[in-house]
């Protein structure tokens, strides 16, 4: 039996952006109670995880791990802010990429997190039904990283969310983050999972892979039922 729960957020938890439903709030407050440890590794920042998440008392790693927080206690872990000059890099790789898609707003593209950047191709905050139709299997984000990769010592981009890509620190992704967060609390790797969405080569997920156990879902549905069987062999 796992002990220590690691969840992405939008698409596993959550749908984009969007506020946690009452199922999934309880599923999660049901693991706290029988004594399990809930840890949200997302692209978002802490502030907007704990937003969708209706303040759940919980571990937050924001954006992709690099900034990390006791939810219990709110203070912070730690923190990897980008230097100004990894974020110039970040951007000028942003400007190689074409845009080709209908955008609403043309400021809502880049968001400047501290320790990620995010650019999203149609926008951060577009209608969830049109985030949801872009690029459900990456596949415009995949050819697009082929075709314009991005070759830095310094700074690394993976696919995150419905639209996005994460620009974060080169070897800051979240298999290293994770791996910090168990080594920091004193977990035994074998009592934790992760679920998460993004699993696929080029996914903000896929670094987890050969450090803890991995569970690919493609939906909040779907975590759900991985939830409810996980509580029901736990009684």
């Amino acid at each position: 039996m796992y002990r220590h729960f690691f969840f992405d957020l939008d698409n596993t938890v959550t749908r984009s952006r969007s506020p946690v439903t009452p199922e999934m709030r309880v599923a999660l407050r049901n693991l706290q109670e029988k004594g399990m440890d809930v840890i949200i590794v997302s692209g978002a920042r802490v502030e907007q995880a704990q937003t969708q998440l209706e303040k759940l008392l919980c571990y937050y790693l924001g954006q992709n791990g690099n900034h990390a927080v006791d939810g219990k206690s709110g203070k912070d872990v730690w923190r990897h802010a980008l230097t100004p000059a990894q974020k110039e890099e970040i951007m000028k790789h942003i400007r190689l990429i074409p845009r080709t898609y209908a955008v609403s707003d043309e400021h809502d593209l880049i968001e400047d997190r501290e320790c990620q950047i995010s650019y999203s191709l149609i926008g951060h905050h577009e209608s969830l039904e049109k985030k949801e139709a872009f690029d459900p299997q990456s596949e415009k984000r995949k050819e697009l990283l082929k075709r314009y990769p991005l070759n830095s010592d310094n700074v690394e981009v993976k696919i995150g969310g419905t639209t996005c890509f994460d620009y974060i620190q080169k070897g800051k992704h979240k298999g290293f983050n994770i791996a910090a967060f168990i080594e920091h609390m004193s977990w035994d790797k074998r009592e934790c999972v992760y679920v998460g969405d993004a699993l696929f080569p080029g996914g903000n997920d896929e670094t987890v892979i050969g450090i803890i156990e991995t569970v690919p879902v493609k939906n909040p549905q779907k975590t759900l039922s991985f939830l409810q069987n996980t509580l029901l062999s736990a009684r």
